[in-house]
């Protein structure tokens, strides 16, 4: 733009003289001059590139709370240095986030706890029915046997078995007391020895003959009470069996799914409070994201501040970078990135630093009717002296042209 506004100047002054000349009168014909070739504002007669831009600090924020709210308290002023993560503010309302926030996390224990706790009680379950089963199993099958003797015996085979051992040990004992009684009869009434030979021997039938009938008693059918006896024992066997199956149909896998998912909905909507409360409670906070310094701020204690509002620029002083816009689409096309150029500064008379093409940003933009591109300079050199937007002139060699 500055390029044009310069050959239109040129053109006038150049134009305007011959145009009087020519109405002077009596003149004779002026002899036409040829005007003198404008050349480009960016270029010497050498063939150096010359354009400008302005010093940038390569990292700067534009900070300002994500939430409407009531500044409460500021803790920097401009000029003052900060770090990543330094308080800058606060706004209003810490104590009533705090709260909810407390609140939130005691929701997500209790819910925790509740699903925990599902879990547990639900291994318990499936235990104790697992328990019961194989109980109700045992019982089912000894009252089917129980039932299935009842069909031809009193009693079960091992009680009858039993009872014949005690019959065998019985008779064995009468036989050895008889032999004893019979070597003992045929002496004196008297003799104390034929008394105890008798006594033995009377106990002995006696307790053998009680073997005897409790034995034949076994072998003999059962009586119609102890069939129904054993036929009820089978219902309620087979009843309680099956009741068991039924309960370890149900927590065989573990909690009720809907139980679980229930536990688990509140679980994730307790974690996901608390997590909006603490970002809530974050967000309170204006913090700085890099370190640097406050180069502005419009934050006032009390000020209702909606987002994007009140704002703060924090920027690191010590690096710059120089940043243009003044090449056209003409000019463009001459710029690479990695070429080496030096800046010097309108305000910082006989500064010269070295640099480099950096970035050249490949989308142009409409200024004033031309298309014109942002190139990013890197400084090799810095110096305090530099400020945010002093004018900087950017010189590329000729040898460094394409």
């Amino acid at each position: 733009m500055k390029q044009k506004v310069f050959r239109r100047m040129a053109l006038i002054l150049i134009v305007i003289p011959l145009l009087l000349t020519a109405c002077q009168p009596g003149s004779q014909k002026a002899t036409p001059t040829i005007p003198p070739q404008v050349k480009e504002s960016s270029a010497s007669a050498s063939g150096k590139l010359i354009f400008e831009g302005e010093a940038v600090p390569v990292e700067n924020v534009t900070l300002s709370f994500p939430v409407n709210g009531v500044i409460d308290e500021i803790y920097v002023k401009e000029g003052d240095t900060v770090k990543t993560g330094d308080r800058i503010a606060r706004l209003k309302g810490l104590e009533k986030q705090k709260a909810l926030v407390a609140a939130a996390r005691t929701e997500v224990l209790t819910a925790q706890q509740a699903y925990d706790n599902l879990i547990e009680n639900a291994n318990i379950a499936r235990a104790q029915v697992q328990l019961k089963l194989a109980e109700t199993q045992k019982a089912l099958n000894k009252a089917a046997e129980n039932r299935n003797y009842k069909n031809y015996k009193r009693a079960d085979q091992w009680y009858i078995d039993q009872a014949h051992a005690d019959y065998i040990l019985a008779l064995n004992a009468f036989d050895n007391a008889k032999l004893v009684w019979e070597n003992w009869q045929s002496k004196d009434e008297t003799d104390p020895n034929r008394a105890y030979a008798l006594q033995n021997f009377a106990a002995a039938r006696k307790k053998m003959q009680q073997a005897e009938a409790s034995y034949n008693n076994l072998l003999k059918s059962p009586d119609q009470v102890d069939v129904q006896i054993s036929e009820g024992e089978l219902v309620v066997a087979k009843a309680n069996y099956e009741k068991a199956q039924k309960d370890w149909e149900l927590v065989k896998n573990g909690p009720n799914e809907k139980d679980l998912q229930l536990a688990q909905d509140r679980l994730d909507n307790a974690k996901a409070q608390l997590e909006a409360a603490q970002s809530g409670l974050e967000d309170l906070d204006l913090l700085a994201t890099i370190p640097g310094t406050i180069v502005s701020s419009n934050l006032k204690s009390g000020q209702v501040t909606t987002v994007g509002a009140s704002s703060v620029v924090v920027a690191d002083l010590s690096n710059f970078q120089i940043e243009t816009n003044d090449l056209t689409e003409l000019k463009i096309s001459k710029i690479v990135e990695g070429q080496s150029v030096s800046v010097s500064f309108d305000g910082i008379p006989g500064l010269v630093l070295p640099g480099t093409i950096e970035r050249v940003k490949p989308l142009g933009e409409d200024n004033q009717g031309d298309i014109t591109y942002t190139v990013i300079i890197k400084l090799e050199k810095q110096d305090p002296r530099i400020k945010w937007r002093m004018t900087a002139s950017i010189e590329i060699k000729d040898q460094e042209i394409q």
